[in-house]
């Protein structure tokens, strides 16, 4: 069997045509670039193209999620539910709100909250749950949302990896109160930074529209979106479903190939939903191999073949555990909470055994972005197949 080359690269993302530059010219010819019709035409066609009735284009997602907290009234003495498998937006915009943050466990089908997971956390001050559909694999949201209407809960789909994704039909970031998406160069749907939060509320989107600009009576932000990115943005709008149906196939193709490989699979989304696959990722099996899941990894790369470990738990990150207070206080210094709460310890010494295996032992990310093909996917299963064989001698 042979292998990719270190010397011979897979192709980067994003992958930018003549169009995109087209659009930004047209930006550049009207002299306008601060926040207006570029703008409002993009957030028209996500809002047609998402199934919501409104759309708001941000600066980034972290803006996104931050104005979609403060749109529900969630601040001071209220605490959010969120997954330790996410980027650090997801939990650190609750704490922009001086709210708390409460982390739950994933499950493993899915690497994303459950509605049981959810319920193991829910105290008297639990206003809002936060979804995260981590690499574009759709949550299991019925459950979810059933939960949330059960307590009374705010529901936020963090779908920063979901461009397209569905679950039953409906488009992720349509289930909850507001879905927000990034627009980052790396995503799937990129402008180079950007955000756009999606609602079916009136109230919400009003909100949304008001606080971030600046003026308001309530306080509000500079978190506009540029005219060049939405620009961008709608060229890359009409792009996205093929690139989403390059990057399934790539998932798919890979997949096949593996078939009848002990110890390794790609994981696929859970039934009666179709995943995008921001990333493929590969389950690794350590106690099949009796090696760290950085033995495997070091091998892949040896080849050519970019994959990675995958993220640390959120609930290890500075940014949530402070070698002292910040200057604000909250929530670190404040009694928000019950302090016999078992989640009162700090956050680092908080157990969620499931992710933890998964992140420290199992998941490995693997691109498979347009232009990558079933050229790369044969590469990328030789070499796997290869290091499966090392390791296994």
């Amino acid at each position: 069997m042979t292998s990719q080359p270190p010397n011979n690269p897979w192709p980067s993302w994003p992958n930018l045509e003549d169009e995109e530059k087209q659009a930004v010219m047209r930006v550049l010819d009207t002299n306008q670039l601060f926040a207006a019709d570029e703008v409002r035409a993009f957030e028209t066609e996500y809002a047609s193209y998402a199934g919501s009735q409104y759309a708001r284009g941000l600066g980034n997602a972290t803006q996104g999620l931050h104005l979609a907290l403060a749109a529900l009234d969630i601040g001071v003495n209220d605490e959010v539910i969120v997954p330790p498998f996410t980027w650090i937006s997801t939990a650190s915009c609750v704490l922009m709100q001086n709210a708390v943050p409460v982390f739950a466990d994933c499950e493993p089908n899915t690497l994303a909250l459950s509605a049981d997971t959810i319920r193991e956390k829910l105290t008297p001050r639990t206003k809002a749950i936060i979804v995260v559909h981590m690499f574009g694999y759709p949550a299991d949201m019925n459950p979810i949302v059933e939960l949330a209407s059960e307590f009374g809960l705010r529901l936020i789909e963090d779908a920063s990896h979901a461009h397209g994704a569905s679950y039953h039909g409906r488009q992720m970031g349509t289930f909850g109160d507001a879905g927000v998406f990034s627009l980052h160069q790396r995503k799937s749907l990129c402008v180079g930074d950007g955000g756009i939060l999606i609602t079916n509320s009136l109230d919400i989107d009003q909100k949304v529209h008001r606080l971030r600009s600046f003026g308001d009576v309530e306080l509000s932000y500079n978190y506009r979106m540029t005219e060049l990115a939405a620009a961008i943005g709608r060229v890359r709008l009409r792009r996205l479903d093929d690139d989403n149906a390059i990057r399934i196939r790539n998932a798919e193709s890979l997949s096949d190939k593996l078939t009848g490989i002990d110890g390794i699979q790609v994981r696929m989304p859970i039934t009666d939903s179709v995943g995008v696959f921001y990333r493929a990722l590969l389950e690794y099996d350590p106690d099949f191999f009796g090696k760290p899941i950085a033995d495997f990894v070091d091998g892949l790369k040896r080849a050519g073949i970019p994959a990675e470990k995958t993220w640390e738990p959120l609930h290890r990150h500075p940014h949530f555990n402070p070698t002292e207070p910040p200057a604000r206080g909250c929530p670190w210094d404040w009694p928000l909470r019950d302090p016999d709460h078992p989640d009162r310890i700090p956050y680092r010494e908080q157990s969620f055994p499931v992710i933890e295996d998964y992140c420290d032992h199992r998941i490995l990310e693997l691109p498979v972005h347009p232009p990558l093909n079933d050229t790369h996917m044969q590469q990328a299963a030789e070499a796997i197949m290869k290091v499966c064989a090392e390791l296994g001698s």
